[in-house]
């Protein structure tokens, strides 16, 4: 028999590379969770967190899936957060790996999905969908690889800015590129389906 997620021998060169790993490992590495042996999302929006849960329950018997949900504090929450999470080593190991060498996971038919899941985790773009769109990261060397992702798929005006204070970098895609951006991850992204954005196909990357 095979290895199965649970098995102690499993790594990362055993789960597939395909779209929808390739949409969670990325939304996993904007507002992904982990521990010494555990490994989940923490987010705010609903979709995202049951979308998790719910590649979680493909890997893993219902019961080992736990989710806790933090309701809103006066002082520190303002709104309703939710934490799903599973205990699981070899899954960790996984996501860890790929995080630190991204191309051993993330091939070119994979970076659309996996830049849809940084995109749910940590983007935004303003309300006409045309200006100020960008992902946040904690870090330039994964801005800078995702800067070279998008680059590898045809965005060429693409930019990283340090706000030192926020200790944060933020990779903008121009706003020339904003709509084809957009287009071509929606397919993948659940905010966007859920937003007011309409797809150009003729825009769509391939």
């Amino acid at each position: 028999m095979g290895n199965t997620v649970g098995s102690a021998n499993v790594d990362f060169c055993d789960l597939p590379r395909n779209e929808e790993y390739a949409y969670m490992f990325g939304l996993w590495c904007a507002d992904g969770y982990h521990r010494t042996s555990s490994i989940g999302l923490s987010n705010t929006d609903p979709d995202l967190i049951q979308r998790f849960s719910g590649f979680l329950r493909t890997l893993f018997p219902v019961e080992r899936v736990k989710m806790r949900i933090y309701e809103p504090d006066s002082k520190k929450r303002r709104t309703r957060a939710y934490h799903v999470y599973v205990n699981s080593r070899p899954l960790l190991r996984t996501f860890k790996a790929w995080r630190l060498s991204p191309r051993n996971f993330v091939a070119a038919r994979l970076i659309v999905p996996y830049m849809a899941g940084r995109f749910d985790g940590d983007g935004s773009v303003a309300s006409d969908f045309y200006c100020d769109c960008r992902i946040v990261y904690s870090n330039a060397e994964e801005a800078e690889q995702d800067g070279a992702f998008l680059r590898e798929v045809g965005f060429e005006k693409i930019k990283i800015y340090h706000y030192v204070q926020a200790r944060t970098f933020c990779l903008y895609v121009s706003r020339l590129e904003t709509k084809q951006f957009l287009s071509s991850i929606y397919v993948h992204s659940t905010r966007l389906q859920k937003s007011a954005f309409a797809p150009r196909r003729d825009l769509i990357v391939v």
